[in-house]
């Protein structure tokens, strides 16, 4: 091999050398790139205090490299070799000693803060309130916002208790009459229509019957009889026999009373002046009211005992109310109360109350009465009546703003032990009374919180109640 030879071989090698190295530069300059990328995330992500704490390592490692490398230069130096000089390490030292004992002065004032804040209970977010277990503190102001409105308890005494019911009007059965033949008969005409309101006496219906006629009959003949006997004289006659044509006589016409004849038509049929053919009689209304039912025609033949038609008397309506049976719950005759009937108010007094339940409806009926002059009341509407009942003795009443479930479960409110401070006090909730609560367990005279308890509670549940939101 030449000389030439050998100096360009020698050449190109020290190029692919130095292209070898500068590629491994480049690739070791790239990664640490990206490893200080990585570091200043992470940085990023544990906020500035953690930026601290790696500065401060980046320092300390700085510093270790100048300490290295002045024992290198001390060492250079040594062999004669010349450099500037560095600055000496226990200054460096000094002065990261300081910096890091002001940090830590830094940060006892901070927790010394921290401890005052943690003394005052809520800090800065409560403006230094107090909270003691079993105690509500709040300002007149977070109490104005909350609603929170207090008044003391008294005991009241002629209460009286409003109970609601359904009802439904119904005929007062007492003023209802239930027309009927007592003999077979047939219908010769009729007088009067369904749902028409009739007067006493007028006449309803004509019938005719074989059996009124043969009644008929036999009382002219006992009437016949009987003034005879009565005109010779009972010495003439004997007792005997004016006793039992007296009593034919009587006989007869209870007859024809019994089938529906009145004092009147007797008294018409005996004097001659009968309006009537023999056998036929007219149904009259013994009372003012309405035809309620009229189960017959012209030409219909009736056995005894149907039904011509039902007479009702609307100057009085029964409401039948059905109440929940209540052991021990008395509602005397006489009892007033109010009944509600198409948004209208009507008064009413019990007339009845009933001493069985009702086997489908288990409920009790009490019965009372309302007078309906005027008509507008009628059999069949629906009410929903209020019975006013008295309370026995005195009783404590609170609204069901006051009441409010205590941890354990039970009932209790919130008693004012001096102005702004509130404490739970469990109760004992006995009855409810038109709308209120009665209630045991409290002295007269205490104050309770009637409306805001909620706010109350919540404020306890969760440690304290702030109507700024701090």
């Amino acid at each position: 091999m030449s000389k030439r030879t050998l100096k360009s071989t020698l050449k190109k090698q020290l190029f692919v050398r130095k292209l070898l190295a500068a590629s491994i530069a480049i690739t070791l300059g790239t990664f640490q790139y990206s490893a200080i990328n990585t570091v200043y995330a992470q940085q990023d992500e544990h906020g500035h205090e953690h930026s601290q704490d790696n500065m401060r390592k980046d320092d300390h490692e700085d510093h270790n490299e100048s300490a290295h490398k002045e024992a290198d230069n001390h060492d250079e130096h040594e062999h004669g070799t010349e450099h500037k000089p560095e600055k000496p390490q226990d200054e460096h030292e000094h002065m990261e000693k300081d910096e890091h004992d002001h940090e830590e002065g830094h940060n006892d004032e901070h927790s010394e803060e921290s401890g005052k804040a943690d003394e005052h209970g809520h800090g800065h977010g409560h403006g230094g309130e107090e909270e003691e277990e079993g105690f509500v503190k709040m300002s007149a102001q977070q109490q104005a916002m909350a609603g929170i409105q207090v008044e003391p308890v008294v005991y009241e005494s002629q209460v009286n208790e409003i109970i609601t019911a359904p009802g439904e009007v119904v005929s007062d059965l007492y003023k209802t009459t239930l027309l009927t033949t007592q003999v077979d008969s047939r219908v010769l005409n009729r007088k009067v229509v369904l749902g028409q309101h009739v007067k006493k006496g007028d006449v309803l219906a004509v019938l005719y019957s074989l059996e009124i006629a043969t009644a008929q009959n036999q009382l002219k003949v006992a009437l016949s009889e009987w003034n005879r006997v009565r005109n010779l004289g009972k010495q003439t006659v004997g007792a005997k026999r004016y006793v039992e044509a007296k009593a034919d006589a009587e006989t007869n016409k209870d007859v024809l009373l019994a089938y529906g004849f009145n004092q009147e038509l007797i008294t018409q049929f005996i004097n001659g002046k009968n309006k009537y053919p023999s056998g036929a009689y007219p149904v009259i209304a013994p009372h003012d009211g309405v035809i309620m039912e009229d189960n017959f025609q012209s030409g219909q033949y009736l056995p005894a005992g149907s039904t011509i038609a039902r007479l009702v008397d609307e100057s009085d309506v029964w409401v039948d109310a059905l109440l929940a049976p209540e052991i021990g719950q008395s509602i005397p005759v006489g009892t007033h109360a109010k009944v509600e009937i198409d948004n209208k108010i009507f008064p009413a007094t019990v007339i009845h109350d009933s001493h069985a339940i009702d086997e489908v409806t288990r409920t009790r009926k009490i019965r009372l009465i309302i007078n309906n002059k005027d008509h507008v009341l009628h059999a069949g509407l629906f009410a929903k009546v209020f019975l006013e009942l008295p309370v026995k003795g005195k009783v404590m009443l609170l609204p069901e703003t006051a009441l409010m479930r205590s941890s354990d479960g039970d009932w209790a409110v919130f008693i004012e032990q001096e102005s702004g401070v509130f404490k739970q006090q469990e109760v004992e909730l006995v009855n409810t009374i038109n709308g209120k609560h009665q209630i045991q367990g409290l002295k007269p005279g205490q104050k309770v919180a009637v409306k805001g308890a909620f706010f109350l509670a919540s404020e306890m549940a969760k440690g304290g109640f702030d109507p700024h939101n701090h």
